[in-house]
Formats: structure tokens, sequence, C-alpha cells
């Protein structure tokens, strides 16, 4: 029997980001949103027979916004690799239900690019807000990854028991 369609929260779609090959994947912390778009130009050719389409290859951006969090190493690194036009990898990942029995593989698209755009901003009564955009190679490519228990809770404190 086929399981009805739910939506998909946005608290369940993350993003993991590295610099090209830097160890394991990271997320920052308190993302709050992030935003892909995909375009593709089309030019027209006019014929005796009619119009002929023809396509350009597909163009994905993302963009990411995030509170900022005191000794977040994904984001040092990232800035790093911002500022020095590294090669960057993404992973967006969705954490709705794994794809495995084991439970820590989960559906996702990888993606290569660059961080084109790095903002900060700081209000006087307001969290310090970083929003990230990146333009991508390709248009990524589908498959399942690991996501380990501590990238799906990046901020998160554990239990603690009423005694000392």
């Amino acid at each position: 029997m086929a399981r009805p369609m739910e939506a998909i929260r946005g608290i369940n779609r993350i993003i993991l980001m590295r610099p090209h090959g830097d160890g394991a994947a990271g997320r920052l912390a308190f993302q709050t949103s992030h935003d892909k778009s995909s375009s593709r130009d089309a030019n027209t050719t006019v014929t005796k027979d009619g119009t002929v389409q023809s396509l350009s290859e597909v163009s994905v951006e993302y963009s990411l916004t995030t509170i900022l969090a005191s000794n977040d190493t994904v984001r040092e690194k990232l800035e790093k690799a911002y500022l020095a036009g590294d090669l960057v990898e993404f992973w967006d990942i969705d954490k709705t239900e794994p794809t495995t029995p084991n439970g820590n593989l989960f559906p996702a698209t990888y993606y290569q690019g660059y961080i084109t755009e790095w903002s900060e901003s700081a209000g006087a009564e307001d969290s310090v807000e970083i929003s990230i955009s990146a333009a991508m190679n390709g248009a990524g490519v589908r498959g399942d990854a690991t996501l380990t228990a501590e990238q799906r809770v990046v901020v998160q404190y554990g239990f603690e028991d009423t005694t000392a």
C-alpha cells in the first residue's frame, strides 16, 4: 500500500558544507533558512517553419541564512574558503526519513561550487545573522548521504539529571 503524501517541513531540509576535500562535512549552527534557485536561458531562432528554441545548461544558486554561533569551526572554514576563492562542497539533505534500515543514509543532492557573497548583519537587539550565496557547478548529483547524529543536531544539549 502506498504511503500518503505529506508536506516536507523546512526544518527537515539541511545544508552540510565543507571546503573541497577538507575532512567531514559540517553544518552551520542555527540555520534559519536556505533557498535554491535554478534557471536556464532559452534562445529563439526564427526559421521559415516557425521558431526553434535552444536551451542553455542549468545554473543553480543557493542562499543560506544562519545565526552566528560562537566557536563555530564550520563557519571559520567556510569564510576562509570564500576569501580564498576555494571550491566548496554542498549537500542538500532531506532528513525526513532515512533510506536505509540503520537510519544513517538520507536522500541528498550533492553540489560543488563557490561562495559568491558573504554578509553579516548585527542589529543592536538581534542576534548576528550571516547570509551566504553560492553558485554551483553543474546541476548537482542525487544520491544518499551519510548523516551522523552530530550532524543531525548541531546545537543541542544532553539530558541532565536533578542530582549533582
